[in-house]
């Protein structure tokens, strides 16, 4: 049976279309009004002073770690379990990436292993809410603190996402989201950095553009007749379009309610799923509150990578999406081949990126389709466990 059943969907209203055609009705499409609403916006959500808009959540991290000094011969910790975006930001800016493993039951860093990994050389900590979940983080800002190491906070998947009192993006001296096809708030593309560091704000603002600190002719001068270009150094093409900046200022707005729906999807998903034995689901504390990009599942001991493989390839043909979040980054080959990582190196990494599989969350997604996500993922479960035991 085809269900068409995408891993993820865009939720659009009128008023984020309405958004993005007044952008193409102005004078400027980059570093506009539309950018400066939407910095002071996303500040103001996640209670950071100041906001940095940026062309994705990657170019942001690269940013972010070249704003803190941090070059060649430096260390930088990252979490083995994780996008691939981490590790290529420090090789880019010419660091060593040091991996650390995860913890088994939140994904996210183990801060046991960071501490087995600190070095004469260390000068920066990725700490990443991976896949959204915010366990972990408090005790790792304050292993950050205790080794006065600076974290840079990949929050692209949390926007949204609590534990106590704090919300996701607070934690690192820089933090940064992005705004993907798969994100609660999504423009396509685009991202942000958010820091409590007036220095480092200003660094990441003349980063985004080439280096430039430009100055006005005159207080209060409207950008559309230019500036006096002038530069601080090095920097990138990375700005963030007016277009993309409304849409995800419009859908900033709807925030919350975005949040309660994801919350009932993956309420939905637990009850369904729930004691099935070779499933394993998400561990989500009992203080913190997740916005769910994805809604992720592990296979039980007894399966491994090709097991999972051919599990998304049975939804693949149900047209339902699924994908195999995440790839333990210290094996992609290129890293492999540069630093000589191997496998062993981060074992429950490793294991739970094997048998871990995510599977289609959206805002606007029903309880029926929720229900054909686990009717045919049972099925294809079935299939896998009968060619197993028959092999």
């Amino acid at each position: 049976m085809k269900y068409d059943i995408p891993l993820g969907k865009p939720d659009l209203t009128d008023a984020d279309r309405e958004a993005v055609l007044a952008t193409l009705q102005g004078a400027r499409l980059t570093m506009g009004s539309a950018l400066l609403e939407f910095e002071a916006h996303l500040a103001s959500v996640v209670r950071r002073p100041f906001a940095i808009g940026v062309s994705s959540a990657g170019a942001g991290m690269e940013i972010c770690l070249r704003a803190l000094g941090i070059g060649i011969g430096d260390e930088v910790l990252v979490p083995s379990l994780s996008f691939s975006s981490n590790v290529n930001s420090v090789i880019s800016v010419g660091a060593t990436p040091i991996f650390v493993d995860c913890d088994a039951r939140t994904l996210n860093m183990n801060v046991v292993h960071a501490e087995s990994k600190v070095s004469a050389k260390t000068r920066a900590v990725i700490g990443v809410p991976v896949l959204g979940n915010p366990a972990g983080l408090p005790e790792l800002i304050a292993f950050c603190s205790r080794f006065e190491i600076p974290m840079v906070e990949h929050a692209a998947e949390g926007l949204g996402s609590t534990i106590g009192s704090d919300n996701v993006g607070k934690f690192g001296r820089l933090s940064v989201f992005g705004f993907g096809p798969n994100r609660p708030i999504a423009s396509g593309e685009g991202g942000a950095i958010v820091t409590h560091d007036d220095r480092l704000a200003a660094a990441c603002r003349a980063l985004r553009n080439q280096g430039r600190v430009d100055r006005q002719s005159f207080p209060n001068q409207s950008q559309d007749l230019g500036m006096l270009m002038a530069f601080s150094g090095m920097g990138y093409d990375a700005r963030l379009a007016e277009p993309l900046a409304a849409l995800a200022s419009s859908q900033l707005r709807r925030l919350d309610e975005i949040r309660s729906q994801r919350l009932e999807i993956a309420a939905a998903y637990t009850r369904a799923l729930g004691g099935h034995p070779d499933l394993i689901l998400p561990n989500v504390l009992e203080n913190s509150q997740i916005c769910w990009p994805l809604f992720w599942v592990r296979l039980s001991d007894r399966f491994g990578a090709h097991d999972r493989d051919a599990l998304i390839d049975g939804l693949h043909r149900h047209d339902i999406g699924a994908a195999n979040h995440y790839p333990p980054s210290h094996l992609l080959p290129h890293v492999q081949k540069m630093f000589g990582t191997k496998i062993g190196d981060c074992p429950t990494a490793e294991s739970i990126g094997d048998r871990m599989l995510t599977l289609p969350m959206y805002t606007s997604m029903r309880a029926r389709e929720v229900g054909q996500v686990c009717q045919a993922l049972e099925i294809v479960l079935a299939r896998a466990g009968i060619e197993r035991s028959s092999s």
